[in-house]
């Protein structure tokens, strides 16, 4: 993981946020201890978390390959 100081992410981060796909995360320090973390979304993770919250809220699991969108209207409606 790549570490930069909050200076340094200031200056340059539009440069380190394109870096996140390569390097997957990025630790920002301040005064020398970590204050941040950014990290590469991808879309396995994004939908994951997605699956994760509607999960724990609903104790449903939507069915794979299901637009998390239509998923979500459903839910939206059957619940009215």
């Amino acid at each position: 993981m790549q570490t930069v100081t909050l200076d340094e992410a200031q200056k340059h981060l539009a440069e380190l946020v394109r870096e996140l796909g390569r390097e997957g995360e990025l630790l920002i320090t301040d005064a020398e201890k970590p204050v941040a973390r950014l990290s590469a979304v991808t879309t396995t993770a994004a939908r994951t978390s997605i699956h994760a919250e509607v999960e724990a809220i609903t104790g449903l699991v939507p069915p794979d390959g299901d637009p998390e969108g239509e998923y979500r209207r459903h839910l939206h409606n059957k619940h009215r």
